[in-house]
């Protein structure tokens, strides 16, 4: 019972969080980084951007159910790196994004990156384009990413 009315309570603490649709990231020092511990979760966040920070910043701290959640349910094997060893992902550090392209319903964000040497990763790159689609409830999910 105690675990459920925390969850509920940070649900409500991060909607109050949240911004308007067409809202837009004002200043870097407003931007939502990795490196920030109050990042919230891709699910309050209105932009392509910011899911796609957000998917970052739960990879870089090992969250699986978090990266996971991220993606379209379609899409969400493309997560199950070192067969979902966490201990075998990489680490992405010195992270920019931007978005390339954007409709009402699909949306591209092109990132640069160094990624850490890491057992689940192969040969570490240093960009990737990751591709979006909103949800009907309005949230920004994965559909794929990789370099192209």
């Amino acid at each position: 019972m105690a675990a459920t009315t925390a969850l509920i309570a940070c649900a409500v603490a991060v909607s109050a969080c949240g911004s308007s649709q067409d809202s837009k990231v004002s200043s870097p020092a407003a931007s939502p980084t990795p490196e920030r511990a109050d990042f919230p979760a891709a699910s309050s966040y209105q932009s392509p951007e910011q899911a796609t920070l957000s998917w970052f910043y739960a990879i870089n701290h090992k969250d699986k159910a978090a990266a996971v959640a991220h993606f379209e349910a379609a899409a969400a094997g493309q997560m199950n790196w070192g067969n979902g060893d966490t201990s075998t992902w990489p680490t992405f550090s010195a992270l920019h994004c931007k978005p390339t392209s954007h409709s009402a319903t699909t949306a591209s964000v092109y990132c640069t990156f160094s990624e850490s040497q890491a057992p689940s990763a192969g040969n570490p790159d240093s960009f990737w384009t990751v591709e979006l689609q909103r949800q009907p409830d309005g949230r920004w999910l994965i559909s794929s990413y990789g370099q192209g």
